[in-house]
């Protein structure tokens, strides 16, 4: 897959009334400071007809006007606390072309040429990175990668629904909260939940000898599975008339149990060991 850079810079909020002061910050929350320090990319694929990239722009900057923290910086405060600076530095915004159809080069499984549809990642500073890939169909692809730090899944998905909404001149609907606050600490402490060990991993690696992380790195395998209707109503009958209550498990309850007991037993642990998902 030969990728073509059309080009390459870096775009920045468009406000409708006076633009803020860009001094201030935002200081993450407890569930900010757990996550991984990474970029998590995201590619979206469509058919023709599709909007002109300068529609696709317009719409990313009016939205950047309400989402600040997706166009600012990863910085520290006076505490040395992680913050983001609501500076509106902007996101880095690529256009690309491709001399082929979308059906000849989208592979079927992951595949590391899909990284071509994505912005470098090496030195990036920008929070954000939207890659713009055209191809001659008339097919576009969005490559998009956003720092973990800044978002979680279900505001990155805000995020996209909000830009499709200002691309189309509507009113961005519901806005997005701002308050990193609200998930501030008790104090004094209150547990009531054995969240350590359980939702998070330790971030200390194990000490393993070079032959042991050969094996590990070419033991990854990455696999796109397709669960058929029928293979999930099977699924779902077999678990739900396990049910000593009669009611019957949701296909997501089904599909997620069937999934961890194969991880599990993937995994190799010892029939007395408990896991959680």
């Amino acid at each position: 897959m030969k990728v073509r850079i059309e080009s390459s810079r870096i775009i920045k909020p468009i406000y409708e009334h006076t633009p803020p002061p860009t001094t201030s910050h935002i200081s993450l929350s407890v569930f900010d400071k757990v996550t991984y320090e990474a970029h998590i990319a995201i590619i979206y694929a469509y058919r023709p007809p599709t909007p002109p990239n300068a529609a696709i722009e317009l719409g990313l900057q009016k939205t950047l006007a309400i989402y600040r923290e997706w166009a600012g910086r990863l910085s520290k405060d006076e505490h040395e606390n992680q913050v983001i600076l609501l500076n509106d530095e902007g996101v880095r915004f690529v256009e690309a072309s491709i001399d082929s159809t979308l059906d000849q080069v989208m592979p079927y499984k992951p595949s590391p040429s899909l990284l071509k549809l994505h912005p470098s990642l090496n030195d990036v500073k920008e929070l954000v990175q939207v890659q713009l890939t055209r191809f001659t169909c008339g097919s576009l692809v969005v490559g998009f990668t956003a720092h973990h730090t800044v978002a979680d899944g279900h505001s990155t998905s805000n995020f996209f629904v909000a830009w499709g909404q200002a691309c189309r001149g509507l009113r961005v609907s519901p806005l997005p909260l701002h308050d990193r606050t609200i998930f501030n600490p008790r104090n004094p402490p209150l547990i009531e939940y054995k969240h350590k060990g359980v939702e998070f991993m330790s971030k200390i690696k194990k000490e393993c000898s070079l032959n042991e992380v050969h094996h590990i790195s070419n033991d990854i395998v990455v696999h796109k599975v397709h669960f058929t209707v029928e293979f999930l109503a099977k699924l779902k009958a077999k678990a739900s008339s396990m049910n000593d209550n009669n009611k019957p498990y949701s296909t997501f309850e089904s599909l997620v149990a069937h999934l961890w007991r194969s991880i599990t037993k993937a995994r190799g642990l010892s029939g007395f060991e408990t896991t959680q998902i």
